[in-house]
Parts: C-alpha cells; sequence; structure tokens
C-alpha cells in the first residue's frame, strides 16, 4: 500500500502526463491509476508496424472505458536503416525514435512529462531502450518508486486491468543482423495470434535462415501445439519446429545460439 501511494503522488507531481501507452499490462496500469486518482493524462501510443496483433486495440479499449484522451502516431520503423537491417543498436534507436515522436505530441497535448511502463524488475541488459529514456528525460514511475512486475500485477488487480503475457515487438523474433522485412512480420504476427487462440501463456514464433519458424510455448502444452504445426507451415514457413526448452527471453538470438 505504501508504495501504491507514493505512486500516485509520484503521478500528481508529474501532471499533467502523457503515459506511452503501449497495450500491455505494465503501461495500462499506469494510465489507470492516473485515471483512479484524478490525475490529468493523455494517452499516446505509436503504430510502428512491429507491434503485436491486438496491443494497439487494448490500448484503445482501455482509453476509450476511461474516457481518456488517446492519440495513435503512425512511425514506419522499416524507414529507418538501423532498424531494418537489424543492428544491434535497433531496440535503442526504436525507442528513442518513439519517444521523440510522443514527447513532440506530449507538448502539442499540453503535458508537463512523459511517463512509460518501464520497472524495477527491467534492467538495460534486457532492455537497451532505456538509455533512450534516461537520455530524453522519461520518467518510469514503477521503477522510480520501486515496484517490480508483481507489484504492478497486484495493483492490476485493484483497477481491474487484465494481465497481459509479456509482450515485446515483432523485430525481436529475428536474429540480429537478419533483415527485418514487412512479409516475416506479417508471418510471425499470424502465427502467434493463431496460437494465441488455442495456447495460454507467452507464445513466441522466432523467425530465422529465411523463413524457418521456432516456436517457445510452455512445454506443458507442446502436444497441443503439435497439432498446430501445419497451420502455421501454411501460414508460408518453409519449416517449422517446436523449442523444446520453451519459451526464453533474450530474442530470436538464444534460439540461434
Amino acid at each position: 500500500m505504501a508504495r501504491d501511494c507514493r505512486l500516485d503522488a509520484l503521478l500528481k507531481s508529474y501532471e499533467p502526463i502523457a503515459v506511452a501507452l503501449s497495450g500491455g499490462t505494465d503501461s495500462s496500469v499506469l494510465l489507470a491509476n492516473a485515471w483512479r486518482h484524478g490525475i490529468r493524462a493523455v494517452g499516446i501510443s505509436v503504430d510502428t508496424g512491429l507491434t503485436p496483433p491486438g496491443e494497439l486495440a487494448a490500448a484503445r479499449e482501455l482509453s476509450d472505458r476511461l474516457g481518456i484522451p488517446h492519440v495513435v502516431i503512425p512511425v514506419d520503423m522499416l524507414d529507418i536503416t538501423a532498424v531494418r537491417e537489424n543492428r544491434p543498436d535497433r531496440c535503442y534507436v526504436c525507442k528513442r525514435v518513439m519517444m521523440e515522436a510522443i514527447i513532440t505530441e506530449a507538448e502539442r497535448q499540453g503535458c508537463r512529462t512523459v511517463v512509460d511502463g518501464t520497472h524495477a524488475d527491467d534492467s538495460l541488459r534486457t532492455r537497451p531502450g532505456i538509455r533512450a529514456l534516461r537520455e530524453l528525460g522519461i520518467r518510469s514511475p514503477f521503477a522510480e518508486c520501486g515496484m517490480g512486475k508483481e507489484d504492478i500485477e497486484a495493483l492490476a488487480g485493484k483497477l481491474g486491468i487484465s494481465v497481459r503475457p509479456p509482450s515485446a515487438c515483432l523485430a525481436t523474433r529475428i536474429p540480429t543482423g537478419d533483415a527485418v522485412t514487412r512479409e516475416c512480420l506479417a508471418l510471425v504476427g499470424a502465427a502467434e495470434a493463431l496460437l494465441a487462440r488455442e495456447i495460454p501463456g507467452t507464445i513466441r514464433v522466432r523467425c530465422t535462415d529465411g523463413c524457418r519458424a521456432s516456436i517457445e510455448a510452455d512445454p506443458a502444452h507442446h502436444q497441443r501445439l503439435e497439432r498446430l504445426l501445419g497451420a502455421v507451415k501454411e501460414l508460408g514457413f518453409s519449416d517449422v519446429v517446436i523449442a523444446p526448452e520453451g519459451y526464453r527471453q533474450g530474442g530470436a538470438d538464444s534460439w540461434k545460439r
């Protein structure tokens, strides 16, 4: 409870705020908490072309439900060389471009501070985009008051926010150095959407060696997954395999190694 109170006071000190709203659990809880305490807020999302299916729709639905203004900014990340070529600094470059767009829109909306859902369990090792947040002066209230993933999920329950499986941009499904193409992104998005309808929990479809898919899911569901391999391959993959160890954080590079 003490952490909740500190979070509320912190948000109040930043208002009016613009919440960088991805549609995931963390930023959704941040926006809903601001609404619960009467903090002036706007939700701003960026449509990068790399967003997993359903996230922008979730951001829009939440904003509508709360009656909070919501702006979606289109930014084609594949126009950016570092992203398109999937260079090692892709995540940093992408985050910086996104946040610069959000800052510009926040100023237009009359907001004083941009906040995001980065929390105390995140690190530069797993989320290199954090460096861009620091450089641009984005505030991360959860991290600032020591709230980690468990704290956020507990607060989600109080606010009536559904806890969504962990997500990440679709480019993380492709190994560093392999070009990010619209065709591969479309295949991955379609495959993950298909599997999510049948299998609970975190699912990743890694796209390597051109159009070969490696599916990561809880091993407890591998038997059900076996029955879906044909449907996934029919989407356009050259081959489809199941990663025996299940989901591993670190993107497609963890599987390639």
